[in-house]
């Protein structure tokens, strides 16, 4: 890889400090940006906040290639940044989508004419593209992390899932240079789409969670055993691996 290839990640919640850790793990030089200057003073003590297995421990053991600021200016020289903020809820579950629009203004001043932004944080469906920036140099990437397993995940994704700015569109090869590090399928969309599949996914999982409880329990109710049940689902063609 090029040396000084350097990718920055802006919004270090959660989802920003464990795709900044994987990142700085596969060998990247690292610029982590976060307005809050007290979660950058902690984090230049390495200090983190969550409790994920081995991310306190990956970011320190590459801290030499890692530099946490609450100055903008120091994404000046990245090639791919990345909007990694997490999206704030309201008690009914409505996105706050007001600092994120903000902070991806902000961002969009510091890049330097062919730096790569890629929005990381959930967004809703034509998010992407109504943002002022140059639709060659800007994409949105789902992101598929599970709290308690979120690095390990990050390090080791099944699939990239990219929005562009149209499905011909190819990506930049600054961004594929990040990609390829990760050695596994990269999967093209437009934005729309992508924007979707991050919304269809969760829908799936959360099917499938309610779905799994409620036929455990009639099977509690009536002498069954879920467990048993179980091996003969996974072989099924329709609902294992090889499901439509």
């Amino acid at each position: 890889m090029k040396k000084n290839f350097k990718v920055a990640y802006v919004g270090l919640t959660h989802l920003g400090l464990n795709y900044l850790a994987a990142s700085s793990e596969k060998g990247f030089e690292i610029v982590g940006v976060d307005i809050n200057q007290n979660k950058i003073d902690k984090l230049n003590q390495f200090k983190v906040d969550y409790n994920e297995p081995n991310l306190q421990r990956v970011i320190l053991k590459n801290k030499k290639n890692i530099i946490f600021s609450s100055n903008l200016k120091n994404i000046k020289n990245c090639q791919v940044v990345f909007i990694s903020q997490d999206v704030s809820t309201d008690k009914k579950g409505k996105g706050d989508f007001s600092s994120l629009k903000k902070l991806i203004k902000n961002t969009s001043k510091f890049l330097n004419k062919k730096a790569i932004m890629v929005i990381l944080s959930q967004v809703q469906p034509g998010f992407t593209r109504m943002v002022n920036f140059d639709h060659n140099r800007l994409y949105y990437q789902v992101e598929t992390l599970i709290f308690g397993n979120a690095l390990e995940r990050a390090l080791k994704p099944e699939r990239f899932i990219i929005g562009c700015n149209s499905s011909e569109s190819k990506i930049n090869s600054l961004l594929l240079r990040y990609l390829y590090k990760f050695k596994c399928p990269i999967i093209k969309m437009n934005y729309e789409s992508a924007e979707l599949a991050k919304i269809a996914i969760n829908c799936y999982l959360a099917s499938s969670v309610s779905l799994t409880n409620t036929l455990a329990e009639i099977s509690c109710a009536i002498g069954a055993s879920w467990e048993e049940i179980v091996p003969a689902l996974k072989l099924d063609r329709r609902i294992g691996e090889n499901a439509y």
